[in-house]
């Protein structure tokens, strides 16, 4: 468990935006590496985003990992070993979440549905955690952004 989870498991689900506004936003250079992922927010949303994943092609969901440039995976634990699916750009724009301009992974448009319809908006805890914002920009649901934690675990990591 990261070091921030206590803490932010316990803010409800409409705190995280201005969590998400108080922080800076990283330099796409400054993220190359393997992150583990891991759900945060409230415990219904913690208990319900693996299950909602797998629903949507992503399950066994690990972590990310950044190759350098402007490019990212994410990474999914099957089989017993990590596997690299579903590519992602790194854009600075501005965000959904906020208005500031900031680092968004935009899901490759070859990627299944959802995928092509989600971002994930990225800002800084520390100098190795990252707070993401999912946002699915599909009817309702992009209205709603869905907290999640990436901690650095290393440059290649075994991959």
């Amino acid at each position: 468990m990261n070091n921030h989870s206590q803490k932010l498991n316990r803010q409800p689900l409409q705190a995280f935006k201005s969590i998400f506004t108080s922080l800076s936003s990283p330099e796409i250079d400054s993220l190359v590496g393997v992150y583990r992922a891991e759900f945060t927010g409230p415990a219904w949303l913690r208990k319900s985003a693996g299950p909602s994943l797998s629903l949507a092609g992503l399950g066994g969901w690990w972590g990310k990992e950044f190759c350098g440039g402007a490019t990212a995976v994410n990474l999914v634990y099957r089989g017993g070993q990590l596997k690299r699916i579903f590519s992602m750009q790194l854009v600075n724009i501005s965000s959904q979440v906020d208005g500031k301009t900031g680092l968004t992974l935009q899901y490759a448009r070859t990627n299944p549905f959802p995928w092509p319809f989600v971002i994930d908006e990225l800002r800084r805890l520390d100098e190795t955690c990252l707070l993401g914002m999912t946002i699915v920009n599909f009817g309702l649901l992009r209205k709603l952004a869905f907290p999640f934690l990436l901690q650095f675990q290393g440059e290649g990591y075994g991959l």
